[in-house]
């Protein structure tokens, strides 16, 4: 009994390929689009951390934190060390 390959059955569908040429308008559309999506990001990533920064300060006031509940002990006692001889 001999075995045949299907090869075709093995390939990725190609992608549909858009039959617009790039020309410098659609060009600059793109890179549009591409800034426009970048910029996007950039606020999201703000308004991420002002929402961050805004949960954590009710945090800490809910259980009474300090900026020195925060800080490690050991921490700081390796900061106030005088530093080695070696």
């Amino acid at each position: 009994m001999r075995f045949t390959s299907d090869r075709s059955a093995n390939r990725r569908p190609q992608a549909p390929t858009r039959s617009e040429p790039l020309n410098d308008q659609r060009f600059h559309d793109l890179i549009g689009k591409a800034s426009a999506f970048f910029a996007t990001a950039e606020r999201d990533m703000v308004a991420e951390k002002a929402a961050a920064i805004t949960e954590i300060k009710a945090l800490m006031a809910e259980y009474g934190l300090t900026l020195d509940d925060l800080r490690d002990p050991v921490e700081d006692d390796s900061l106030r060390r005088d530093p080695s001889p070696h």
